[in-house]
C-alpha cells in the first residue's frame, strides 16, 4: 500500500473511529519497528507493513488503551489481507465493514471471535426484517466457557438465529441469551436486580452492560436496527447506519470543559445523558456554560423559559439597561417578582420544570428524568456547576447562523461554552469557540 492510500486509510478508519485523535507527524521507521507500537504521550505510532519506512504519529487529549491498539493491528492484519487480493476500489469499499466487524471481534477476544462474528452477522440478518410487524430486539452475552463435545448441534446460534422464533427469545433489555465462546445457547439470563447508572451505556441497556463483566462480552440489537457491543461494564461499539463506531467515553467527557478535571460529575452526567438522548433517536441540544458566561448567555434566552430567579432578575435588570436612554423611568412598565411572573400563561412549562427539579442540580437528577428533559423540544442550557438555566429553550440565533434550528443553536451555544447537537438520527457533536479564528469548531463527532 503505498503512503498516499495508507493515509487516506489512517483517516478513513483510525481517525473516524478514535474521536479526537489526529495525525500530528510522522517518523523514520526500519523493519525492526512495530507496525502499531505505543508512542510518547499516549500517542501511537501505525505503518502498513513492516518494510515500511515511515509511521504515522497519531495522538488525542486521552492516552490510547491497550485493548484499542490492539483493534488498530487487528484492523491493519485484515486489510492487509485484502490488499493481497488487488481489488477494484469498488469491491474493495464492500467489505471494508466486514474487515472492520472482523477486527472487532479478534480485538474483543481471540477464544470467541469466530462466535462473535457469526452473532453480529446473524444479527445483521435480523436487523433488516421485522417480526410480526415490529424490528426485534434481542439480547446476548458471549462467555469465555465452551460447550461439551456431545452438545446437540440445534442449540448453535448457526441454526437457532436463522429460525423465526430466535427474534423472541430475549428483549436485549431485561433478558438474554448466554452462549458459549463456541456458539452454543447454555443458559438465559436475567437482568440484575440493582442497576448502577453510572455506566457508560444507553439507559435502556445499563443491565447488559452490568452482566458485560470480566470475559463476559454484551452483544444486542436494538429496536433501531443498530447493534451494540459491551465489554467491562461499557458501550464499546455500535454499528450504526451500516457504520462500525468505538465509543472512548472518557475522550469525550475530558472534551466538554475548557480545563481537565473540572466540573468533572456535571461533565459526566451530561455525557450519560447525550448518550441516552442519541440512542432513544429523540434528538436535542444540550450546552454547558463556562464558569464566566453564565450571565452572557442569557441574552440568547426568553425570560419564559428560565429556570432561576438571578437568571431571570439578571434579564429584566439587562432590559432595563437597554431601555435607559429611550424609555423615562417614570414610563416603565412595572416588572413582577420572579414567582409572580411564574403564574402567567406563558410560564406553564417553566414553573411545571421547577416544581420537578425541585433544586436539585443536573447531575443530582435522576438520569431517566434527566434524558425525558433534554428530549424536550428546545435547548438544555446547564450552568458551570450543574444548575439547569433553561431546558426547552428556544434559543435567538445569531445572525449569519447556518443549518437546522438544533445546529444553529449549538453553534450560537458555543460561545459560551461546550455545546452538544444530537441529531433523530442518533449522531451526536460538540462544539466549541474557535477564538482565532471566531466561529464554532467541531471537537467530536460520534
Amino acid at each position: 500500500m503505498n503512503k498516499a492510500v495508507f493515509l487516506e486509510f489512517v483517516r478513513g478508519f483510525v481517525l473516524k473511529m478514535f474521536t479526537g485523535s489526529e495525525i500530528i507527524g510522522e517518523e523514520p521507521s526500519s523493519p525492526r519497528d512495530n507496525y502499531v507500537a505505543q508512542g510518547e504521550a499516549g500517542s501511537i505510532k501505525i505503518k502498513f507493513s513492516k518494510e515500511d519506512t515511515f509511521r504515522v504519529i497519531v495522538k488525542r487529549a486521552q492516552p490510547f488503551k491497550n485493548f484499542e491498539i490492539h483493534l488498530i493491528r487487528s484492523i491493519i492484519d485484515e486489510m492487509k489481507k485484502l490488499d493481497e487480493l488487488s481489488l477494484s476500489s469498488e469491491y474493495r469499499h464492500g467489505l471494508e465493514n466486514i474487515i472492520i466487524e472482523k477486527a472487532i471481534c479478534r480485538s474483543l477476544s481471540s477464544s470467541s471471535s469466530k462466535t462473535l462474528s457469526l452473532l453480529l452477522s446473524k444479527l445483521g440478518y435480523w436487523s433488516q426484517r421485522t417480526y410480526e410487524g415490529k424490528h426485534p430486539a434481542i439480547g446476548c452475552v458471549v462467555t469465555r466457557r465452551k460447550a461439551g463435545s456431545k452438545t446437540n448441534m440445534n442449540l448453535h446460534i448457526s441454526r437457532i438465529f436463522d429460525k423465526d422464533f430466535s427474534a423472541m427469545l430475549s428483549d436485549g433489555e431485561d433478558s438474554f441469551v448466554e452462549i458459549t465462546a463456541d456458539g452454543f445457547v447454555s443458559d438465559y439470563v436475567y437482568a440484575p436486580s440493582k442497576i448502577d447508572y453510572s455506566l457508560y451505556a444507553p439507559y435502556m441497556n445499563l443491565k447488559l452492560a452490568m452482566l458485560s463483566v470480566g470475559s463476559k462480552i454484551g452483544v444486542c440489537l436494538n429496536h433501531e436496527g443498530e447493534i451494540l457491543i459491551f465489554k467491562d461494564r461499557s458501550l464499546l461499539f455500535a454499528k450504526r447506519s451500516g457504520h462500525w463506531v468505538c465509543f472512548t467515553h472518557d475522550e469525550i467527557v475530558s472534551k466538554l470543559s475548557e480545563q481537565a478535571g473540572e466540573y468533572e460529575d456535571v461533565r459526566r452526567a451530561i455525557y450519560l445523558s447525550a448518550l441516552d438522548t442519541s440512542f432513544n433517536r429523540f434528538g436535542g441540544c444540550i450546552v454547558h456554560i463556562n464558569s464566566g458566561d453564565s450571565q452572557e448567555v442569557l441574552k440568547h434566552i426568553d425570560e419564559a423559559d428560565v429556570l432561576l430567579k438571578e437568571s431571570y432578575d439578571t434579564i429584566q435588570q439587562n432590559k432595563i439597561n437597554q431601555s435607559f436612554f429611550a424609555t423615562t423611568f417614570d414610563t416603565q412598565t412595572e416588572i413582577p417578582e420572579f414567582d409572580k411572573f411564574l403564574t402567567e400563561d406563558k410560564c406553564v412549562k417553566s414553573a411545571t420544570l421547577i416544581k420537578i427539579i425541585s433544586g436539585k442540580k443536573f447531575q443530582e437528577l435522576d438520569r431517566k428524568l434527566r434524558q425525558e428533559l433534554i428530549a424536550m423540544d428546545g435547548a438544555t442550557v446547564i450552568d458551570y456547576d450543574g444548575k439547569l438555566l433553561a431546558v426547552g429553550a428556544i434559543i435567538k440565533i445569531e445572525a449569519g447562523s447556518t443549518g437546522g434550528g438544533r445546529l444553529a443553536a449549538a453553534k450560537t451555544l458555543s460561545n459560551y461554552g461546550i455545546a452538544i447537537k444530537i441529531s433523530n438520527d442518533g449522531t451526536m457533536q460538540g462544539f466549541k469557540m474557535d477564538r482565532n479564528k471566531l466561529r464554532a469548531k467541531t471537537v467530536f463527532v460520534i
